[in-house]
């Protein structure tokens, strides 16, 4: 058993905590402080709210390459047997255990620690679909239509703040709409009419004119706090107040006023909210932010809304939330990035005790601050966020205006090592990130310090020793060591750690694909269709994985299987040759002519477009010969069939055919089997002239083929190809021909007899000879 003060300062228990909070790969912040009590907090409000349900370890890892449900809830911990059913009785009687449990929630995922570019909708989806419950039942006992309590006001204020929290609990977890429907409904419950308009007002201190600006109008249901109540409370919110940054602060030559003034007076007067109703408003702002691009319009529809809510100093950290959001905003622009960036200081400061250049005096920070139970009050209706969240999106900003040293130095405080060794490259300092996570090892190790130490040092030892301290839950250090041993050669080893780190973590589509790239080299067919198959689950618009799934399947000879993988392949990416060579192959295999033909023009339109670099190989003898010689087939099965529909199918087809060899012949470079495979298509069809045509492009073809005498595979096709000549010369008949013929075997035979020795290409002599022979008494009868 562990005391308090060893909950802040014993780093293997630290480190065991944050193991257990560790959700779907995701690690929590390292610097949060006392994670136990969440951990606890998650446990009990667990079964608080679901007595009848087992407790979920959701830290514990799951093969995603096995489709046991036994593996899915091998991590459950029930509660005991003895009492059990009196306490799930009993439990069933707190109201608010489901709310409690959906706040502990949201807070569980706002502790993980995820990348800007890995945060999306896919991010911990084991919390969210945790969430989605918990909020599930909470609307259904206090939003829909029920009455809890015998105060209707009371009704519809917790309704309200439920919608709005389940809300905020879509933003964080970054679902589809973020929470735009729940926003609204929240607004609709409380019965808050607000206003978006405009109104003339001025800007700027030396304004003469006043312009056209963004007005929020917000008046509540009935009249909240009166004037007396507010008197009370002057010096709460004077403190409150304080923690604004104003622009006079930044700037003695400051150009912009602290609020709009109105030229109507009544514009300037507002409406009393409640706490509530300005968190609704919080989060209407942060709708337009989510709902628009990030452009001027869309800043002066959200600052109308902040100004409204700072036009109150009701509560410190509701307060503290427009400040933020507003900084936010300032920070796209000129002339309040300066304010921006010391307001986000000024917050980020504030949740702490140090003296700082904007928490200067012992006063500020012990007597001028709120107490901890006022700033936790309302935390759940707001969107602020965590202190080390917050210092990472001020080093983030930093970094952006080249204050890399700074933002280094904050990235340092937060073990966010990659954006430590990003930022000292980019001033420079390469050797200054390795000494600074060395000297943190020394003071404290963490398994994400030892596995930025490896991706400094390239040693796979660090990386092991950060799966350690994590009881090898760190996802981080298995895909490290899955890349080192990649890069090395070792493709078994590889394919071991990317598999055991998608154990944890396995919405991670770039490592599946990885693995499915090493399985395929491995000869592993079944792990291979398995990764490329979750690849193209999860990113369905992934062109590469489609085609390997399809390469996969040719592989097995089932071409049946690969064709609509190669086809949703092609949706995504069409200029991609080798794709459309696998469809011609699948195509020829399923005997799907037609959309061979189809495949055949699309390359050639790729051949004609390619860049030098590019390297398209010519169309393949084998698939039109396939081609040719299976439409043909097909059309004489239907003749022989008497299938008039399958016939005509086979007509147009046939008709295609003719379309590409036409083309092949125009746009390709002469090839002696396109015409021999022209020439007997024509001959199939009874197109004699044409097929002569052929024969005679065939023969020229060859002969321009430098030492084809000297080549007995040249010399045999020549030798054939004399013989159609002949053949097609004697069945004309006249003497004219006759004799070009002779002209032509005399030609062939002399330059055989020229390049060979008696021996070498006799028989094919012999034959050119023999047909001479008849050559003659043909034309001898053609004489008389």
């Amino acid at each position: 058993i562990h005391s308090l003060k060893e909950t802040y300062t014993t780093d293997a228990f630290h480190n065991a905590v944050l193991s257990e909070l560790a959700v779907d790969g995701e690690w929590p912040f390292q610097v949060c402080i006392a994670p136990y009590f969440l951990l606890l907090a998650r446990a009990i409000l667990s079964i608080l709210a679901e007595p009848t349900r087992p407790f979920r370890n959701w830290s514990e890892k799951k093969n995603s390459l096995k489709n046991d449900d036994a593996v899915a809830d091998a991590a459950t911990v029930g509660i005991s047997s003895v009492g059990g059913a009196t306490f799930a009785a009993r439990a069933k009687f707190l109201s608010g255990a489901s709310h409690w449990n959906a706040r502990a929630i949201v807070a569980h995922r706002r502790l993980i620690s995820t990348k800007r570019d890995d945060d999306d909708e896919q991010a911990c989806p084991s919390l969210w679909n945790e969430a989605d419950a918990m909020f599930s039942r909470c609307l259904a006992a206090f939003c829909d239509n029920q009455v809890i309590f015998d105060d209707e006001h009371r009704n519809a204020h917790v309704a309200s703040e439920i919608m709005l929290e389940w809300g905020l609990a879509q933003h964080h977890f970054r679902k589809l709409g973020r929470g735009k429907v729940s926003f609204s409904k929240a607004l609709e419950i409380s019965k808050l009419e607000v206003e978006v308009t405009g109104a003339e007002g001025k800007r700027t201190k030396f304004q003469q004119s006043a312009t056209a600006q963004y007005l929020v109008r917000a008046k509540p249901s009935s009249q909240n706090a009166p004037d007396a109540e507010e008197n009370d409370l002057s010096k709460k919110n004077a403190n409150v107040e304080k923690q604004m940054i104003t622009h006079d602060e930044v700037s003695s030559d400051a150009l912009l006023l602290e609020k709009i003034k109105f030229e109507d007076q009544d514009d300037n007067v507002h409406y009393n909210l409640s706490i509530l109703e300005q968190s609704i408003l919080l989060a209407l702002c942060l709708d337009v932010k989510n709902d628009n691009p990030m452009d001027g319009l869309t800043g002066e529809q959200m600052g109308a809304y902040l100004a409204r809510v700072l036009n109150q100093h009701d509560d410190w950290m509701v307060y503290a939330t427009g400040l933020l959001e507003r900084a936010w905003l300032e920070c796209e622009r000129t002339h309040g990035r300066e304010r921006a960036i010391l307001q986000i200081q000024a917050l980020a400061d504030q949740h702490t005790n140090r003296l700082t250049v904007t928490q200067s005096t012992f006063k500020s920070v012990e007597e001028d601050s709120a107490p901890a139970q006022d700033r936790l009050r309302n935390l759940h209706g707001i969107v602020y966020p965590p202190r080390w969240d917050m210092l990472r999106d001020l080093a983030e900003r930093y970094a952006k205006l080249g204050i890399v040293t700074s933002a280094a130095e904050i990235f340092e405080e937060l073990e966010l090592w990659d954006e430590v060794v990003e930022c000292y490259r980019v001033a420079g300092k390469s050797s200054k990130a390795e000494e600074v996570v060395r000297a943190r090892l020394a003071e404290k190790e963490t398994p994400r310090m030892y596995a930025a130490l490896g991706d400094l040092t390239s040693d796979p030892k660090h990386f092991e020793r950060s799966l350690e301290l994590s009881n090898g839950k760190f996802y981080d250090a298995h895909v490290a060591l899955g890349k080192f041993y990649f890069d090395k050669g070792d493709l078994r080893r590889a394919l071991k750690h990317f598999l055991e780190g998608l154990d944890i973590k396995p919405l991670m589509p770039q490592v599946w694909f990885r693995v499915g790239t090493i399985s395929m080299q491995l000869s592993e067919w079944d792990t291979a269709l398995r990764a490329f198959t979750e690849v193209v689950q999860q990113e369905p618009e992934e062109g590469d994985a489609w085609a390997n799934v399809a390469a996969i399947q040719m592989h097995r000879k089932n071409p049946a299987e690969a064709y609509p993988a190669l086809m949703e392949s092609l949706k995504q990416n069409r200029n991609n040759w080798r794709v459309w060579v696998s469809k011609l192959y699948i195509c020829i295999d399923l005997k799907k002519y037609d959309e061979a033909i189809q495949t055949c023009t699309e390359l050639l339109n790729l051949i004609a477009r390619q860049k030098s670099s590019d390297s398209i190989p010519a169309l393949e003898e084998k698939c039109i010969r396939a081609i040719v010689g299976g439409s043909l087939q097909n059309y004489h099965d239907a003749r022989t069939a008497s299938d008039e529909a399958a016939l005509d199918s086979s007509k147009r087809t046939l008709a295609r055919v003719r379309q590409l060899l036409d083309k092949l012949k125009s746009s390709t470079k002469s090839e002696a089997w396109l015409y021999e495979v022209s020439a007997y298509f024509n001959e199939e069809m009874g197109w004699r002239e044409d097929v002569f045509d052929d024969l005679m492009k065939e023969y020229r073809t060859l002969q321009s083929v430098k030492g084809w005498e000297e080549d007995p595979v040249k010399v045999s096709q020549m030798t054939n190809l004399v013989k159609d000549i002949f053949s097609h010369r004697k069945t004309e008949g006249t003497k004219e021909s006759l004799v070009k013929c002779k002209f032509l075997i005399n030609g062939v035979v002399k330059k055989l007899r020229s390049a060979s020795s008696e021996s070498e290409a006799q028989t094919e002599v012999a034959e050119l000879d023999a047909l001479l022979s008849d050559l003659e008494e043909a034309m001898a009868s053609a004489a008389k």
